[in-house]
């Protein structure tokens, strides 16, 4: 405060002016020339969405293409042709067991079939005997009719042992083991007179067609929970050109405790890739066409709502509560409260609040 004397009807009194604060003048005219905040935009457009997931895989043999042979029961190798590396065809011998129990059994209904085939001729021969001596009335009507009676039983006994023969020579089968289908023998773990066991756990050899293989790709459960049969995919050695998949086998686990699952994909074109090759393997999970997407970066949220800021066409921000549909790493889709062609402020300073005018930066 300054001081100052004035004349007063011949009195000097002293009067106090009082002088405008400098920093609140200063502060007036900051707040006047002070510019808007600088945003960065992104315009809202249409695109084609694309929802993948990406995994490593390992090419391997069809399921089909692929086969494990065990012994049927215990039994010892009688016969074991082919070696490990060595190429089959189908209907080819790859192994013969020695069964004693079935070899008894065969053995057995055979004689059983000899013997009812001998009763049954002996049969026909005391029929065709008695016919002539019933035609000259030599023997009673009853003694005929007991010769057909007896060849009727015999061809019945000669059925019943050819049936029990027919299902012996069935089970006798299962001591020949011949190929499938054409392959490799890639591994043999057993020699000829070796003693086996009826359990995959000590299996003879394992017989795989090269030219089949699929693709094995082992996914989290919630991993597996958003793939299905039938999605497309994409699979390529790293740095290498894709090739056209599809999922076909999606198993469920069969252990509560898995944590992971195998999933298995055919590829839809002719494939150079060999078994145990390491691929990168991309699932399309979901696609939406026309979709309005904004940069991930501009979705926020609060405790109330999910929402972006938009510049205004006078540059001021508005804020727009959102319905979000499909999130990528890179974009979001909005199912509403943004439109095609809106400024969508990628800037994430607290800062910018609704209402206020901003500058777009260039």
């Amino acid at each position: 405060m300054r001081r100052r004397h004035v004349p007063y009807g011949g009195v000097w009194l002293v009067v106090g002016l009082v002088m405008p604060a400098a920093g609140s003048a200063c502060a007036r005219r900051s707040a006047d020339t002070a510019e808007p905040p600088l945003v960065a935009v992104s315009v809202a457009r249409l695109e084609t969405l694309k929802d993948s997931l990406t995994a490593a895989g390992t090419v391997v043999p069809a399921s089909t293409a692929e086969w494990l042979v065990v012994a049927p029961e215990a039994a010892r190798i009688a016969e074991l042709p082919h070696a490990e590396g060595d190429t089959v065809q189908p209907g080819d011998l790859l192994v013969r067991f020695d069964i004693p129990a079935i070899t008894e059994e065969l053995t057995m209904y055979q004689t059983g079939v000899a013997q009812a085939n001998s009763a049954l001729t002996t049969a026909q021969a005391a029929l065709a005997k008695a016919t002539l001596l019933w035609e000259q009335g030599v023997i009673p009507r009853r003694d005929f009719d007991a010769r057909k009676e007896a060849v009727l039983d015999a061809q019945s006994a000669l059925n019943n042992a050819q049936a029990q023969l027919d299902r012996a020579t069935i089970a006798a089968s299962r001591a020949t083991v011949k190929a499938k289908f054409a392959g490799t023998i890639v591994n043999c773990w057993h020699k000829r007179d070796d003693f086996v066991q009826p359990t995959d756990k000590d299996p003879i050899m394992r017989l795989v067609d090269p030219s089949r293989v699929q693709v094995a790709v082992t996914l989290s459960l919630a991993e597996l929970a958003r793939v299905l049969i039938g999605q497309s995919a994409m699979v390529s050695q790293p740095g290498g050109a894709p090739e056209p998949a599809i999922v076909v086998a999606r198993p469920t686990p069969s252990d509560a405790s898995a944590t992971s699952v195998d999933v298995r994909l055919n590829f839809t074109q002719p494939t150079n890739l060999i078994a145990n090759t390491d691929v990168d393997v991309e699932i399309l999970l979901d696609t939406r066409v026309n979709a309005i997407v904004v940069p991930r970066a501009a979705v926020q949220k609060d405790d109330d709502a999910t929402y972006v800021m938009i510049a205004g066409p006078d540059d001021r921000v508005q804020r727009h509560d959102i319905r979000l549909g499909l999130v990528t790493h890179d974009v979001a889709q909005i199912l509403s409260g943004v439109n095609v062609g809106d400024r969508v402020i990628t800037s994430t300073s607290s800062q910018i609040v609704d209402g206020m005018v901003v500058r777009i930066g260039r």
